[in-house]
């Protein structure tokens, strides 16, 4: 007897402190956190060294709109960028996403985006790109833009989602090709590229940008300490999920930055990766 009741102690036990668990990171996922990165490289102008740079990936309409405009005021980025994935299937609005562009635009602060997966598959892709320019969104849709301060230059540019789940041979060579192109005009400058799939680093690394906004996998939805993501991009248990959260950089190529995202999807709960914009700040060496 003594031995079954400290086995339902110890039960006990468990099950509280895994209920705690759950309930911290409930409260946890309530709220959009910010995570920095500091990005240092000696082709970054000395006119853009501390540049601040903020970006949201994968909202998926969540509300969220009011904590990321309240970060946005609080840290005064210089510009936000937007990695794709506004909607969540199968709705199509980007109501929240307009309410950030509303908001950043009346702070002046200059905000870019390109697509992913799910605008891109919403049926609705063209209304939400007009929709998105009328609210001050620059889409950066195969598209690039020349910052210029104190004589100096920096180039964004973006590429578009290339919709499907598959991505075929002849799309990465589309993709490569019109990187290039973008590259050829603007060859003399440190290059930021959006890219909303994270896992086309591969294939698109050694292209001749220097640095990749990505998300996408958002995070691997559930990590563990020390492990890391644990879902791969087919939902599926997966202990060796490639680039899904943080910085990567490989043989010398483009380093990218690998934003878990900020949704809130019941049918995909974050469990110890709560939802998150990155603040990334340009040094030169």
């Amino acid at each position: 007897m003594r031995i079954l009741k400290w086995i339902l102690i110890i039960f006990g036990i468990f099950v509280v402190l895994l209920l705690l668990l759950l309930f911290l990171n409930d409260k946890a996922n309530q709220k959009v956190s910010i995570t920095r990165y500091t990005y240092t490289d000696s082709e970054i102008p000395s006119a853009f060294d501390g540049c601040k740079i903020m970006m949201i990936s994968d909202l998926h309409n969540a509300d969220f709109s009011e904590d990321i405009v309240e970060h946005i005021k609080n840290e005064k980025p210089d510009y936000v960028v937007m990695t794709g994935d506004m909607v969540q299937l199968p709705d199509t609005s980007i109501e929240n996403t307009l309410k950030i562009a509303d908001e950043v635009t009346k702070m002046n602060i200059p905000i870019y985006a390109v697509s992913g997966n799910h605008d891109r598959q919403c049926g609705k892709y063209d209304e939400i790109i007009a929709s998105l320019w009328a609210h001050g969104v620059y889409m950066l849709e195969y598209d690039s833009v020349r910052f210029e301060k104190d004589g100096e230059s920096i180039v964004l540019m973006g590429i578009q989602d290339p919709r499907h789940d598959v991505v075929t041979d002849e799309k990465i060579a589309a993709i490569r090709g019109n990187i290039k192109n973008q590259l050829s005009r603007r060859e003399d400058y440190f290059t930021i590229l959006l890219s909303h799939r994270a896992d086309l680093y591969p294939q698109i690394k050694d292209t001749g940008v220097d640095l990749i906004l990505s998300g996408h996998l958002h995070g691997g939805v559930v990590r563990l300490p020390f492990v890391g993501g644990i879902v791969d991009k087919d939902k599926k248990i997966s202990f060796s999920s490639d680039y899904d959260y943080g910085v990567y950089e490989e043989d010398g190529n483009a380093t990218m930055i690998v934003s878990g995202g900020c949704d809130k999807n019941p049918k995909k709960r974050r469990f110890f990766n709560p939802p998150e914009i990155l603040l990334i700040t340009l040094k030169g060496e």
